[in-house]
């Protein structure tokens, strides 16, 4: 029941390019992360999110420090070799500074357009609305330009509701594994996750239909393997789920910024845009990347342990993501001083040796069990 989704993410160009040709839209490039996908299908384009890839980086050292993430220097190599060609257009947040820094560098070495999402730095709502104000007119407006069609509030609503129902599908999938832990392999979930950034939604929303009715149909049975909480920006790479499947560790939850914090967000309200969005990008999860004052990440992280009844917290580090790595320290003591375990690894999206990692994630499953 999972193997359509694993064919969607070892083919993904194969996918994009051949939905593009059924679909006759403009693909756009949507950059990490939350920039709303609703506006793009809304104006007619075809969104796929690219949050790194396991190229080897031969060309992008010439424009960004071997120190930046992995995630920006891996997207930028697909553009260098020539492997982006179906891509119209690319979408930008302003998450970090390696992010900003990454637009500028698209604009002054390619010709293809960028839009950018800045998202405001500011303590309350109403500054934030405010702000977003022209910044959304902009992107709107922008949007309109590559694609040749209007965003109308028809449009919006439609767009509104599909990727409503993408992530409410998501939340149901996430629910049945925190509830029946080891009902199906951490490869397989992350998998099933992964797809929905290069399928067309409406595509993507049948296929997740289909799979939650037949795992409704697979018999539950008790499981006490170590339960455990993955917390990071990116899930990435696949293949590190294969090492926890085979040390029994069961995922039970995470806190990615490309799996929870994006399937949380509900539906986006287009009634009015700006504020809609507002609340989109900082609600209702937070994030290291997102100031918001208001929602602090510790007793939120310490809230979802309980919840999800993990054994302990794995952060999962993708080198070199300052703003998670400036969290990350005082995240594990907090734990630490509610008596969870808590480990970190550190990882590349390029890597291709796991060893080193299986060594790690076997010691700090042996600590669980322990516990």
């Amino acid at each position: 029941m999972f193997q359509p989704f694993h064919d969607v993410v070892t083919n993904v160009s194969d996918t994009i390019k051949a939905y593009e040709k059924e679909l006759d839209r403009p693909v756009i490039g949507v950059m990490p992360a939350y920039f709303p996908l609703e506006l793009i299908e809304a104006a007619g384009g075809y969104p796929v999110q690219l949050w790194g890839n396991n190229l080897p980086i031969e060309n992008s050292d010439a424009y960004l420090q071997s120190y930046c993430c992995s995630v920006a220097r891996s997207i930028l190599e697909l553009e260098l070799r020539g492997i982006a060609g179906m891509v119209k257009a690319y979408a930008f947040t302003s998450l970090c500074d390696t992010l900003v820094n990454l637009r500028e560098i698209y604009r002054s070495i390619f010709t293809k357009p960028t839009l950018e999402l800045s998202i405001p730095i500011t303590r309350t709502v109403q500054a934030r609305n405010d702000y977003l104000q022209s910044v959304v007119q902009s992107v709107t407006g922008g949007l309109e330009e590559i694609t040749g069609e209007k965003i109308t509030p028809e449009r919006l609503h439609r767009a509104s509701k599909q990727f409503g129902r993408a992530r409410s599908l998501q939340r149901r999938l996430y629910r049945i594994r925190r509830e029946s832990p080891g009902l199906f392999a951490n490869h397989d979930f992350y998998a099933v996750i992964k797809a929905g950034f290069f399928l067309p939604v409406d595509v993507y929303n049948a296929m997740l239909e289909g799979l939650l009715q037949d795992l409704d149909k697979v018999e539950r049975t008790a499981d006490n393997r170590p339960k455990l909480l993955l917390s990071g920006m990116v899930f990435d790479p696949l293949g590190v789920y294969k090492i926890l499947d085979d040390s029994g560790i069961r995922v039970v939850d995470d806190d990615f910024a490309n799996g929870w914090r994006t399937a949380a967000k509900g539906e986006l309200k287009t009634e009015n845009l700006a504020q809609g969005i507002t609340e989109y990008l900082f609600n209702p999860v937070p994030c290291c990347c997102v100031y918001n004052p208001d929602n602090d990440r510790h007793s939120y992280l310490l809230q979802k342990v309980k919840d999800a009844g993990a054994d302990g917290v794995l952060f999962w580090y993708v080198k070199f993501c300052e703003p998670d790595a400036f969290d990350r320290p005082q995240l594990m003591n907090r734990l630490k001083e509610e008596g969870i375990p808590a480990g970190f690894v550190d990882l590349e999206l390029t890597m291709t040796n796991f060893d080193a990692l299986r060594t790690r994630i076997g010691a700090f499953c042996e600590i669980l069990q322990n516990k």
